[in-house]
């Protein structure tokens, strides 16, 4: 995401200081990091703030994936896929987040000449992979809904070719960076000590405009377009589905089987003797892979909730890597541009901790909501009466 091109200024500056005039910066240790010139002041806060969201993301990411495997809920397409995002929420928090922290922080390179070219990939292929992974659901439950005689997408195949394609996409990152070892051109000085930079000439905008294009905006178009599908066909399933109990004649077992009526036949069932024969247009037999209505429409809604947010978290930060091609960066805003990129990207890492939340609420007991309710009402009575004393 974050590359060292920008705000590295001051290190430059240091730099040509001590080619200039060796004597005048010796006090000065290249190889040890030094903070942004512009984050010098605010930087503990930002420090802050990203432990809090790596601590809480990694602790509620490893708590879903704990939950879908003690409760088995693997078994199901849409939790397998989700305990993938769940994984690469993880990598995001042990590995993305301290390193693009360390970079927007630090103006002076030093972690070697692998980590300039790794960097890029390293921040973006575990975000691409949650994009995907969220497409694969949209398109799985789209096939289950609304095209339910037609099989499930195998979740493992695609959990595979997601990684995949995730990493085969950011590989060209490489060809745009250039690394120059200063401990190599300067001496002992700034033994490990470089520059890691984008050149220009290679128009890295282009790639820049179809990664936004390919892995955020037609993910979201396709998944939007698809979502409203899936409301549509859930909404039309309630309004014409009625349930038929029977009892089996063998062991006196009660089944529920979900028959899908035309307008005319629902007011024609409606008005007849239930012992009477209809012909009904039955979707699904009475198994266990009749749709659950009720526990399919509170899927889709925490579905949608999941993509919306992390949209929404990933969007400031992926609309300025569009646009800072485009804006002059001088000395006058170097400072506001670093502030701006360091707080886009403690932004879109909230999203690891959305998903944490969102699976607790959608997951846990009616009876522990209920507990948690009665916690919340009794500490506001509390501080109630507190306030009349």
């Amino acid at each position: 995401m974050a590359l060292v091109d920008h705000g590295d200024r001051a290190f430059l500056e240091l730099v040509f200081k001590f080619i200039e005039d060796k004597n005048s910066t010796n006090d000065v240790d290249f190889t040890q990091p030094h903070v942004r010139r512009s984050l010098r002041y605010v930087y503990p806060l930002f420090m802050f703030l990203h432990a809090l969201v790596g601590l809480f993301g990694l602790c509620g990411n490893l708590a879903i994936i704990i939950v879908i495997g003690k409760r088995r809920l693997y078994r199901d397409q849409t939790f397998l896929f989700l305990g993938n995002i769940a994984f690469s929420d993880i990598l995001k928090c042990i590995f993305v987040l301290p390193v693009s922290l360390a970079n927007l922080l630090i103006h002076n390179w030093i972690f070697g000449s692998f980590m300039c070219f790794f960097l890029p990939m390293l921040q973006c292929f575990p975000i691409h992979s949650s994009m995907l992974t969220y497409l694969m659901i949209a398109i799985d439950r789209y096939r289950l809904i609304v095209n339910p005689f037609r099989s499930r997408l195998p979740a493992g195949l695609c959990i595979i070719g997601v990684w995949v394609v995730s990493v085969c996409l950011v590989l060209p990152y490489a060809v745009y960076i250039k690394y120059i070892d200063l401990g190599a051109i300067l001496g002992y000085r700034f033994l490990g000590v470089g520059i890691c930079y984008i050149n220009q000439e290679r128009h890295i905008e282009e790639y820049i405009r179809a990664m936004f294009v390919t892995l955020y905006a037609m993910p979201l178009a396709i998944m939007g377009f698809l979502c409203l599908k899936v409301s549509a066909e859930l909404k039309s399933l309630d309004s014409t589905s009625i349930s038929i109990h029977f009892e089996t004649n063998s062991n006196n077992v009660t089944c529920t089987s979900r028959l899908t009526l035309d307008d005319d036949e629902t007011s024609r069932v409606e008005s007849e003797d239930s012992t009477q024969r209809h012909t009904v247009r039955s979707e699904h037999a009475c198994s266990e892979d009749d749709l659950d209505l009720p526990t399919e429409k509170r899927t889709h809604r925490y579905i949608i909730s999941m993509v919306t947010l992390f949209a929404i978290c990933w969007c400031p930060l992926n609309i300025l890597i569009l646009v800072q091609f485009f804006v002059y960066e001088s000395g006058n805003n170097t400072g506001h541009f670093d502030i701006t990129y360091i707080t886009f990207t403690w932004f879109g890492f909230l999203s690891t901790c959305v998903n944490p939340v969102l699976f607790a609420s959608w997951k846990m007991s009616e009876t522990t909501k209920d507990k948690l309710r009665g916690y919340f009402k009794f500490g506001r009575k509390r501080k109630t009466k507190q306030v009349r004393k």
